[in-house]
């Protein structure tokens, strides 16, 4: 699923593919600073910042897929199992994007 968020993300927005500054890991940058980066467990820290939360919490703070610790402001984590949950989760990822230019 990542190189299906990958392909996602990519389309929102300019980003690159990197290693993560959190660990061995494969991440998504926009400019320098990381925006996306996958977990071991196959989820994905996405980073949301406290604006582009504000702006999504209506839509996505219920979806099963999406998770947010109160704890860590700007990142939420996603649970992506397939096609279907990237393209309801579309618009958050272009809030994200948009977020972090």
């Amino acid at each position: 699923m990542w190189d299906a968020f990958v392909d996602a993300m990519l389309a929102a927005g300019h980003l690159t593919e990197g290693r993560s500054r959190y660990g061995d890991k494969p991440a998504l940058f926009a400019g320098r600073r990381e925006i996306a980066h996958l977990e071991p467990d196959g989820s994905i820290d996405l980073r949301i910042t406290h604006a582009g939360w504000a702006q999504a919490r209506q839509d996505f703070a219920a979806d099963a897929a999406v998770g947010r610790d109160p704890g860590r402001r700007d990142w939420i984590e996603l649970r992506v199992a397939d096609g279907g949950d990237l393209e309801r989760l579309a618009r958050l990822l272009a809030i994200a994007v948009a977020a972090n230019a």
